[in-house]
C-alpha cells in the first residue's frame, strides 16, 4: 500500500536525500516549491525511505531505500502513471522490476572546459512572449507550464534569431540550489548550422554571469547532444540510468 507523505511535511525528508543525484536541481525544485509532485515514504511517523515522484515524471529514490521496498513502492505508483525513475550511478547493474521497465543508459555533465569552437554570428534575442509565439514547439511549453507567464517566471533563456524568426532555443530550467539543467530545440531544417551551439554558449555565458552551474544530461544513444555538449567544452561525465515505466493499467 502507497503512503504518501503530506506536500506540507515534505522538508522532513530532504535529510535521506544527501547524496547529490543526477538531474539534482529537479528534485531540489521540488523540494523549494517551484516544481509540483509527491512522496512516498515507508512511515508517516518517521520516514527512512522516500520516492519523490514529480509531475512531469522523473522520480527521485532516497539514499538508503532497500531494493525490495523500491520495487514494492515502483510496482504500486506505476498502477496509477508512467515514470521515468533516476537510477543513481551506485545503483546501476541490479534494476528493480525488469519485466516492467526499460533501462536508458544517460550522461550527465556538470564540469565544463573552453569551448571548442567559436559561436555561427546570429542575432541572440532573451526570452520573450512575442518570440515565443512564434516557435513550432509552444504550445508543448504551455502544456507543461501552463501559462507563458509561468514559462518565464521558472526558466530563462536565448533564442537564435534571424529577421526575425528564432531558430533555436536554450532554456534553463530546474532552476534551484545555484544550478539549472539546459533543454535546447531546434527547428528541424536549421539542425547542424550552428544555431543551437550558438544560442547554448550565450546561455552558458548567462548562467555563469549569475553565479550558477550548469547540467547538461542526455540520453547516451542521442550522439547529437552528447556531441554538442563535448563542443561546448563539458567533460567528464557521469554514467547512469533512466528506467522508463509505462503505467500498468489493471
Amino acid at each position: 500500500m502507497l503512503i504518501q507523505l503530506p506536500e506540507e511535511r515534505k522538508n522532513e525528508i530532504i535529510c535521506l536525500f544527501k547524496k547529490r543525484q543526477p538531474n539534482a536541481s529537479a528534485l531540489w525544485s521540488y523540494f523549494n516549491g517551484t516544481m509540483a509532485g509527491k512522496t512516498y515514504v515507508d512511515d508517516l511517523t518517521a520516514p527512512t525511505k522516500a520516492i519523490c515522484q514529480l509531475d512531469m515524471s522523473w522520480t527521485f529514490i532516497s539514499d538508503d531505500a532497500d531494493f525490495a521496498w523500491i520495487e514494492e513502492t515502483l510496482a504500486e505508483i506505476i498502477r496509477i502513471t508512467w515514470i521515468q525513475v533516476i537510477w543513481a550511478p551506485e545503483r546501476r547493474g541490479q534494476y528493480p522490476l525488469p519485466e516492467s521497465g526499460k533501462v536508458i543508459p544517460r550522461n550527465e555533465y556538470t564540469e565544463r572546459g573552453p569551448a571548442l569552437a567559436e559561436p555561427r554570428d546570429v542575432e541572440m534575442a532573451p526570452f520573450c512572449k512575442e518570440l515565443l509565439e512564434k516557435l513550432p514547439w509552444a504550445d508543448w511549453h504551455l502544456s507543461v507550464y501552463g501559462t507563458a507567464e509561468k514559462f518565464f517566471e521558472k526558466t530563462f533563456g536565448f533564442y537564435a534569431v534571424e529577421n526575425g524568426v528564432p531558430y533555436s532555443e536554450a532554456e534553463a530550467t530546474f532552476i534551484a540550489n545555484g544550478w539549472c539543467e539546459i533543454g535546447i530545440i531546434t527547428v528541424e531544417a536549421k539542425r547542424r548550422m550552428g544555431y543551437a551551439f550558438a544560442s547554448c554558449l550565450r546561455l552558458l555565458e548567462e548562467i555563469e554571469n549569475r553565479g550558477m552551474k550548469a547540467i547538461w544530461a542526455c540520453d547516451k544513444e542521442n550522439a547529437e547532444s552528447d556531441a554538442l555538449a563535448k563542443k561546448l567544452g563539458f567533460i567528464n561525465p557521469v554514467e547512469y540510468d533512466f528506467i522508463y515505466f509505462p503505467h500498468q493499467h489493471d
